[in-house]
């Protein structure tokens, strides 16, 4: 093959396959040869063993650097095993070529991609920053730099190496959009906004970007904004699930629950049985009072994640508004369950006790929301009407002063401790009567 005289190579791989016949890369070259001699059809059918001896985990034929293969050869074989993901025996042929030629930045380059795309983020580093010594015009390995120390979470790092790779070049849509993912992280949203603006004023039919341009613009609460951005990337990818989700979630925001319902199942249709967009739906259903599709909805997420606090929570708030009191207790208990520390779902277990009538279990739920909350000023009020249907009014008087001590103009609160006091007084003359 070295010196193209194909039939003679072909004569040696028909001997070798009859010898052995499971060995991948000896079809691969094969199939290779074939190409080369213009038996297409052959090349096809070996090329297609090949492939189907990978995929069944058969062992290549380890061909060593000491057999006398060139820089080239190795490169050539490096970039073939990369394309095949196969990165753990790529990186040993880009090192190959590293062993016979250490100065060549381009092989560098693609042994740090092959390391990024095995997770090994610090190795790849590495390998970009060798690259980049010998080449420092090098704006692909500095912009896939970027892309790894983001990885690693170090987004400050990430920025500097997006901006030394558009300073060489200045056209890179995708590293503006990187650059923005980058500064989203660290919570600078305006400023990732104009990132992705310069992405797309270089390709503005990028979806990716005016989708992440949306999720900026949800961040800053500027859900008008960011519908519009989802709805550019939406017509030109009608199937972008995830931009259907937050499209969503900014109509729930600005309490358009209809519109917002229609999204989650728009996204639904894409790919059913998603948990958040079920859950986030179960939501907007509940809040338009339409409470039995909440719960239809509840149990549809609980099949897919049966352990979803969040999904049991609603379900039962829905229940609660629909006065199924024991069965929104036992939900609330389900919850609880899962995580003693939800504030909230004691909260509602005590207010769900109150409608049953059971005022000293309702005070230990209260007391409990309080534990973990103390200014939870909802849970002193709701404890104090516990204790006032107790006749508890001492306390009650107590417990209002706590939730007046957070908010001193709450009328309900004022209005309760009055009565308190009325049949205090009450209650003291007529003992001594």
């Amino acid at each position: 093959m070295s010196v193209d005289d194909y039939e003679a190579a072909l004569s040696l791989f028909d001997k070798a396959v009859d010898l052995q016949p499971d060995i991948p890369n000896v079809w691969e070259k094969y199939s290779v040869v074939l190409q080369k001699l213009g038996r297409y059809g052959e090349a096809i059918k070996t090329n297609a063993k090949a492939m189907q001896l990978y995929q069944a985990g058969a062992k290549a034929l380890v061909v060593d650097v000491t057999k006398g293969w060139s820089a080239e050869k190795w490169l050539l074989e490096g970039d073939t095993l990369f394309f095949q993901r196969r990165y753990e025996d790529a990186i040993a042929a880009y090192d190959a070529v590293l062993q016979i030629n250490p100065d060549l930045p381009e092989t560098l380059y693609n042994k740090g991609v092959s390391l990024f795309s095995l997770g090994r983020y610090e190795e790849a580093i590495t390998a970009y920053d060798a690259a980049l010594t010998l080449q420092p015009e090098l704006y692909e390995a500095l912009n896939n730099k970027g892309l790894t120390l983001a990885k690693l979470d170090r987004y400050e790092e990430a920025i500097i190496a997006y901006d030394n790779a558009l300073q060489i070049k200045s056209d890179l849509h995708q590293t503006y959009n990187n650059k923005g993912l980058s500064l989203a992280k660290l919570g600078r949203y305006e400023d990732a906004i104009s990132a992705y603006d310069a992405a797309l004023h270089l390709k503005p039919d990028k979806h990716s970007s005016l989708y992440n341009k949306g999720l900026a613009f949800a961040r800053l609460n500027r859900h008008e904004e960011a519908i519009t951005a989802y709805d550019a990337a939406l017509s030109l990818k009608s199937n972008l699930q995830a931009a259907l989700y937050h499209k969503g979630l900014s109509l729930a925001n600005l309490d358009c629950h209809e519109d917002a319902i229609a999204a989650y199942d728009r996204a639904l249709a894409i790919q059913p049985g998603l948990h958040d967009e079920l859950y986030n739906k179960s939501i907007s259903l509940h809040q338009l009072g339409r409470y039995q599709e909440a719960i239809a909805v509840c149990d549809a997420t609980l099949a897919v994640q049966p352990d979803s606090d969040q999904a049991l929570h609603y379900k039962g708030d829905s229940l609660f508004k629909l006065g199924r009191f024991n069965q929104a207790l036992a939900v609330y208990d389900a919850v609880l369950a899962l995580r003693p520390d939800n504030s909230h779902a004691l909260y509602k277990k005590g207010l769900t006790l109150v409608n049953l009538g059971r005022y000293n279990q309702a005070l230990a739920a209260y007391e409990a929301t309080l534990a973990l909350q103390p200014n939870h000023q909802d849970a002193l009020y709701r404890k104090a009407i516990a204790l006032y249907q107790l006749r508890c009014y001492t306390d009650v008087i107590t417990t209002c002063n706590a939730a007046l001590a957070i908010n001193p103009a709450c009328p309900e609160v004022i209005h309760l401790q009055g009565i308190a006091r009325f049949k205090l007084t009450l209650q003291r003359q007529h003992r001594r009567l």
